[in-house]
Order: C-alpha cells, then structure tokens, then sequence
C-alpha cells in the first residue's frame, strides 16, 4: 500500500537530480572581466594624531582617504612620514586620486595565472620625531564586469594595517624588519583581512595570497593577491614579533627602508573552478539512489506475491 508515496518521493528525487545535473551542464566560464578598483584607507585609524587627506575622483563607494602623514620632519629633505595610494607620477607624497582600472583574464590552471595591475601604495619613510602611525584599514572596493555581458560583481574587502616604526639606533642588535641602510632599520607593515592566509605558490614558484572567493554561474573564482616585485610575503619571526601588539608567526605584510620613497605595485589574478555539489546535495541525490533501490525491492516483493 506504501509503494504509490514511495514512487512519488522516488520521482521527486530524480527531478532533482536531473536539476543538478542539467545545472552542472550548464556552467558558463567568464574568460575574462573588466575592472574598476577603489582602494582607499578608512577607519579607525590610530592615533587621532595622524593626519587623514585626499580622496579617489568621482567616486564615492569608499568613504575614506588616499594619504595618511604623521610624525616631526627630522631629516634634511624636511619631509614627515606618509603612505600614499596611487601617487602622482612625480611626487611620490601626492595622492592622485585615480581609480585603478583594466581587464584581468581569468585561468584555470594555477600555474598559468595571468596578473592584473591593481593600485600602488608608497611608503615615504623619513626620519621623524613625536608620534608615529600604529595601525589603519583599507578598504578595497571592486566592480567586476563579466566580458560578453552580464550583472556586475561587487567584491568589497577591508584590510587591518599595523604598523611599526622601529627605532633607527639599535646600539648594534639586529633589525627585526631585516630592511636595514646607512640610515637606520627599515619600518614594519602587517596585513591581515579578507582570506588574507596561507601563501599559494602559483606560476611555477611565485607567492601570492588567497584574498578573496565567489560563485558566478557554476564556477568558484578564487581572487590571489600578490606585490609585482615580490615584496609582499611572510615576515620573519622577528619582524612579527616587532609589532605592538605583537603579531603572530607567520603574519604577511612588507618592510620599507628608512629615508626613501618605497612603492609597492599591488596585482591580483582569478583562477576558475567548477563548482562541487554541497555534502547535503549529494548526500540528497546518494538518498534519491537509495529510495530507488527501496521501490524496486518492493515491487519485487509484490509481484512474487
């Protein structure tokens, strides 16, 4: 007498995994996207000292800024200490305010990942006095248009900065950042945020960053972060060490050298993979199997009898 509600539950069962499967069939690679990126500092920055100007042309999705100066100027050049997100070309303390835009070409193979240009982030790092930065965010906002068509992807990611400006006279020890001149030791950055982690060795032996991830179409897009020059990467114990509070080994960031204009030409690329089924999906179709397996031993059962 169960056997009509087991075949109905049975039909239900196959119907949805005919959804899946016609789904799996129909996923779409995007090969490539357009993008436009706004990359600006945001709250909180500490301490209320710090100096907050600038901001990206005609545009306002990130309500923050594109320069942060603090300190006592103490060097020859009478310039305090900055960072700048895309500076002008010949004055490395000038914000630009451009956008960051182009096209980024999407790869499935890891070892094939073509990198887009992203923004530049310039550390004016002079000899100061007084107060110095100890940390910031910076919130990364990109609008993501398919090639061929289609709805824009937003991806918006925060990133904690902490930042360490070692002493210059170390009465002969070793400088943690490990950047050391004539000058003094270098200072320190730290990253974290986003799926900011594990480093990925991509292209054969160069490092990047996972930063972030999303599904379109079928397809997880996973979105790597790195430094063009390769500046980007794990600290040393003791440059993690150095910061206050003090950073976990293994922490990521970079390290500028004192009394010079650092720039860091930030890049990001997209590697595709087909997307897999969730485990209460196939747990759902392996239940549609079993239940089929159920109705065929009962109609067995019913006609032997």
């Amino acid at each position: 007498m169960k056997a009509p509600m087991l075949l109905k539950q049975l039909v239900v069962g196959i119907g949805f995994g005919t959804v899946l499967a016609s789904s799996a069939m129909s996923a779409t690679l995007i090969t490539s996207f357009d993008y436009t990126q706004e990359f600006e500092f945001v709250e909180p920055i500490a301490p209320a000292g710090v100096t907050k100007e600038g901001s990206t042309d005609t545009v306002t999705d990130v309500n923050g800024f594109t320069k942060l100066s603090w300190g006592t100027a103490s060097n020859p050049t009478n310039q305090v200490s900055s960072l700048v997100i895309n500076p002008e070309a010949l004055d490395s303390t000038t914000p630009s305010g451009d956008l960051t835009q182009g096209n980024v070409t999407v790869s499935e193979d890891i070892n094939a990942l073509p990198f887009a240009l992203g923004p530049v982030l310039t550390h004016n790092n002079f000899v100061i006095t007084g107060q110095s930065l100890d940390s910031a965010a910076a919130e990364d906002y990109v609008v993501l248009s398919p090639f061929g068509g289609g709805a824009d992807q937003i991806q918006e990611i925060t990133f904690g900065v902490l930042f360490e400006e070692t002493s210059n006279a170390l009465s002969g020890a070793a400088c943690p950042s490990g950047a050391e001149n004539a000058l003094g030791c270098g200072d320190i950055f730290v990253l974290s945020g986003g799926l900011l982690g594990i480093p990925t060795i991509v292209n054969g032996g160069e490092l990047a960053f996972l930063i972030d991830s999303f599904v379109r179409d079928g397809y997880v897009y996973d979105v790597f972060l790195q430094e063009s020059l390769g500046n980007l990467g794990v600290l040393s114990d003791a440059a993690c060490a150095a910061t206050n509070p003090p950073s976990p080994s293994g922490c990521i960031g970079f390290t500028t050298f004192e009394g010079e204009s650092n720039s860091f030409q930030l890049q990001f690329a997209i590697l595709a993979s087909e997307a897999i089924p969730e485990p209460a999906t196939i747990a759902l179709l392996a239940g549609s199997l079993l239940l089929m397996g159920v109705v065929r031993r009962k109609k067995v059962s019913t006609l032997s009898a």
